[in-house]
């Protein structure tokens, strides 16, 4: 993964805020630059599109750090 584990985290956090509330015009700039930097194709998606890509993207960090 190109994230560190302290992206990973700021990712995890506003994930789960998004889920809860609605997330600033910072916030979800943010996001989105942490989800593109996975995968730059994402930059343009909407922003449920963003938060399923960002739960998979986290689901694989656990699961590679569980593995590895």
């Amino acid at each position: 993964m190109n994230l560190t584990t302290q992206e990973v985290e700021k990712m995890e956090y506003l994930l789960g805020k998004s889920r809860l509330n609605h997330l600033t015009n910072k916030e979800e700039y943010t996001l989105r630059d942490l989800i593109a930097k996975e995968n730059p194709s994402a930059k343009d998606n909407s922003l449920d599109e963003l938060i399923k890509l960002g739960l998979i993207l986290v689901g694989f960090y656990i699961l590679s750090k569980a593995l590895g």
